[in-house]
């Protein structure tokens, strides 16, 4: 399978981790929106939202909501855009499902690469804001 989210599953492709677990990944965008814009997403390959049993995307979305609220603390911004595509027509690129959280401080200026001194100091910070929003929700 030639799906670029599973070669960062098993390893074989770089990507700044932000939150990992035995079935869901969360990983920085690498052409970013905005500084945070993080992808959630199972690490079983299921092609869109349509594939995914139900308990597996519970999970994801639980993810989600933690990787959000972990934006939303640490880089203290006022909102967050959650996008989910599903299809070539919808804007799907990659078809692996996943969840977009975008941080949105105002006027969307653009993507842009991902440098590795932004995904280092970014995955960090949310990485350790992921794990106290995930304790306290338990």
């Amino acid at each position: 399978m030639d799906c670029v989210f599973c070669k960062i599953v098993k390893g074989e492709e770089p990507a700044y981790v932000v939150y990992e677990d035995e079935h869901v990944i969360a990983i920085l965008d690498k052409y970013p929106i905005s500084k945070g814009h993080t992808l959630v997403m199972p690490k079983r390959h299921y092609r869109d939202i349509t594939e995914i049993p139900s308990d597996e995307l519970c999970h994801v979305i639980r993810v989600t909501k933690a990787v959000t609220m972990a934006v939303i603390k640490a880089l203290n911004v006022p909102g967050v855009r959650i996008i989910q595509n599903n299809g070539a027509e919808a804007g799907q690129v990659i078809f692996h499902i996943h969840f977009h959280v975008i941080p949105m401080t105002g006027r969307i200026t653009g993507r842009h690469y991902l440098t590795e001194e932004e995904g280092r100091e970014v995955s960090e910070l949310l990485s350790k804001a992921v794990k106290e929003v995930l304790s306290s929700m338990s």
